[in-house]
């Protein structure tokens, strides 16, 4: 580091750096009783990880310990390089939400995430799933800064880098990228692009609000009234899952949902557009004659424009419930009742989703901390072109990697993807053994969800059939308030509120 600050000081120039070292801090007594602390503490090799902002003066600007190594440090706020307000995110820690956010809806426009990721950790199918997602859902500017892959790793669980460094615009686009090797990325960011307009139009929602400034006051080390969850629990069931991409509703469609509750499908989902509200009717008709639960969305016709909202119709063709889409944009009114995206099948917690909702993926990770097992994303027409499909195809591995399982489709693709068994999948990669089972899978993804099927046919009916775990989502408290319990009370408040309760 001495070293490091001398060369900041003699070319005048910022230096943001992870450091890896041993532990010389007083552990928590949570720590303590963690499976193996003592043997490390014996052979003295407890190395823990934090981060450095070097200023052109050779000075320490901003430190923050990784959170995932030292679960009781500061939460980390925002730094300035030349005056532009910036955040970081150490490696593991990108999946602490309010690391990752609140410094962004304190200003920050650059996003650094510095990584020394596993070989494991990058699936050439998804790249860079993660930092896209978060470059699109807060408009900013995100520069992944991960180690690169060492000379003879190649048995693919080396705890070793991976390379693929990037620089992503807060458009999504990959501006700059590198291979598995060292390589300087130089890259000129157009800070104005960074408007933040998505993460400050969630944090203003009013279904919202109250979650996102609790975590601000949570950050600065303040306190609030955390409620209980009291999260929902799934019977240990099977459940058979369906999606078709079709455009647009008719004899044939009505006829395939029938079949396919007739052959023991649970339920099917259908894209915005698939039916109109006028022929609600008809799929309740149709529910009852193949005793399935259908999900599908519809563009209603208001005043102010074309609104989405999703029907959810139970096997007696019943309505379950209406949703309408919370991250709706003017002129059309944005939903305002969370609690409406709520359904059950077979006794299995579940919520329907909307487009751009797929962004505010904090709509997803509080409803697993509230229960959910299963989502369901429905879209409209989706744009046919690779760079839009890939798009689609990262957003949804973000949103879908919260020990869930999820279906997605449009008028022109479905996905299905698996999370269910996501801490078994990470704990036997970290710890280098057999990978679990959890059914075939088009693309293994052992830090995210695995994507099981997809069909750009709107001819073709995906069908998938998983067991769900006869428990509550354990992403509350292993992934979240484990690592940080400085945000315990936020996530048990967004779980509330995204349930529609005061």
């Amino acid at each position: 580091m001495d070293a490091i600050r001398s060369a900041a000081h003699e070319h005048a120039i910022y230096v943001i750096i992870g450091v890896s070292g041993r532990d010389k801090h007083a552990r928590p007594w949570r720590d303590w009783v963690r499976p193996g602390f003592w043997a490390e503490w014996l052979r003295g090799r407890r190395d823990v990880n934090w981060m450095v902002v070097v200023g052109p003066d050779g000075r320490d600007a901003f430190r923050y310990d990784k959170l995932y190594d030292r679960h009781d440090s500061a939460m980390p706020g925002v730094f300035h390089v030349d005056g532009v307000p910036c955040s970081a995110i150490v490696c593991a820690d990108r999946w602490l939400r309010g690391i990752e956010e609140i410094p962004i809806l304190q200003g920050a426009q650059v996003c650094f995430e510095l990584s020394n990721n596993f070989p494991s950790e990058w699936e050439p199918a998804f790249e860079w799933y993660w930092q896209v997602a978060r470059a699109l859902r807060n408009n900013v500017w995100v520069i992944f800064a991960n180690s690169a892959k060492l000379a003879g790793a190649n048995d693919g669980v080396s705890h070793a880098g991976h390379g693929h460094s990037a620089v992503i615009a807060p458009d999504g686009a990959v501006v700059a990228q590198a291979a598995e090797d060292e390589e300087l990325l130089v890259a000129d960011l157009a800070i104005a692009q960074a408007n933040r307009s998505t993460a400050i139009a969630r944090a203003q929602h009013p279904a919202l609000r109250d979650f996102w400034s609790a975590g601000e006051v949570l950050q600065r080390g303040g306190r609030i009234k955390a409620p209980s969850p009291n999260p929902l629990k799934s019977p240990l069931d099977r459940i058979t899952i369906a999606a078709m991409p079709a455009a647009s509703g008719g004899a044939a469609l009505t006829a395939a949902v029938v079949a396919a509750g007739s052959k023991g499908t649970d339920l099917i989902a259908l894209p915005i557009g698939a039916f109109e509200e006028s022929q609600l009717d008809i799929v309740r008709d149709a529910a009852r004659a193949g005793g399935i639960t259908v999900v599908f969305g519809v563009r209603r016709r208001e005043s102010a424009g074309s609104c989405n909202s999703a029907y959810v119709i139970a096997p007696d063709g019943s309505i379950m419930t209406r949703y309408d889409q919370l991250s709706a944009e003017p002129p059309c009114p944005a939903g305002t009742s969370p609690g409406a995206m709520w359904f059950s099948v077979r006794g299995i917690p579940a919520i329907v989703i909307l487009e751009r909702d797929a962004l505010w993926s904090e709509i997803v990770e509080l409803s697993a901390v509230a229960g959910a097992r299963l989502i369901v994303l429905l879209e409209g027409q989706s744009d046919p072109g690779v760079q839009a499909r890939q798009t689609r195809l990262q957003v949804q591995a973000n949103l879908a990697s919260y020990l869930t399982l999820t279906l997605a489709v449009s008028a022109g693709d479905a996905f299905v993807w698996d999370n269910l068994l996501g801490i078994e999948q990470r704990r036997a990669e970290f710890k280098r053994r057999p990978r679990p089972h959890s059914g075939e899978t088009a693309f293994y993804s052992p830090w995210s969800a695995n994507l099981v099927a997809r069909t750009s046919s709107p001819s073709e009916m995906l069908v998938v059939t998983r067991s769900i775990p006869a428990a509550r989502n354990p992403h509350y408290p292993l992934r979240t308030a484990r690592f940080n319990p400085q945000m315990d009370g936020w996530y048990r408040l967004g779980a509330v509120l995204i349930r529609g309760r005061s």
